[in-house]
């Protein structure tokens, strides 16, 4: 089991980028290495930084997110674009990203301003296209540098809501 956190103080996001690092080569992202740091240079700057940690606290996972997205080239403040997602092999799975959407709405809301929405992009891929449509919606399709991308938007609230929904639904389940 894993609890995200923001990666407030100076060593938590210290083990954040080094677990990256160290997953590196597993990301799984369309885009350059070069791109990954940009990127995480960015979230880091704005607080937009999360780590999940295991029962012993070590870094499992690890999320980044900037102000913006890039559809508007990110000048709308009210929105945020969640720009890496990486979960150690030990902790993947459904109930994973539930409990990832959880989180990241929970810390969403909980931010001083007012954010209306979440984007992220995507490989369009017919998995990701079932499991990503089950929480947010797509907004269009687009060439990037890295390859052909969806892009999907959701409010922080109705995210909430769906992982809400799925872990009480998981929980009867197992009742």
């Amino acid at each position: 089991m894993i609890q995200w956190v923001s990666a407030d103080s100076e060593e938590d996001r210290e083990n954040g980028v080094r677990f990256l690092c160290r997953n590196g080569e597993k990301l799984g992202v369309p885009y350059k290495w070069s791109t990954v740091m940009s990127s995480l240079s960015c979230s880091l700057n704005e607080n937009g930084f999360m780590i999940a940690l295991d029962d012993y606290g070590q870094v499992g996972g690890a999320l980044a997110y900037t102000y913006g997205t890039g559809e508007d080239d990110y000048e709308n403040r009210s929105r945020i674009e969640v720009h890496l997602l990486y979960i150690d092999k030990p902790f993947r799975g459904e109930k994973a990203l539930v409990e990832t959407i959880q989180a990241l709405s929970s810390h969403v809301l909980a931010l001083p301003q007012r954010i209306g929405e979440i984007g992220f992009y995507c490989v369009p891929a017919k998995g990701n296209r079932r499991l990503y449509g089950k929480c947010a919606t797509i907004r269009n399709t687009k060439l990037h540098p890295c390859g052909i991308l969806d892009f999907y938007t959701a409010a922080p609230e109705s995210l909430r809501q769906y992982a809400v929904s799925r872990m009480a639904r998981e929980k009867t389940e197992r009742e």
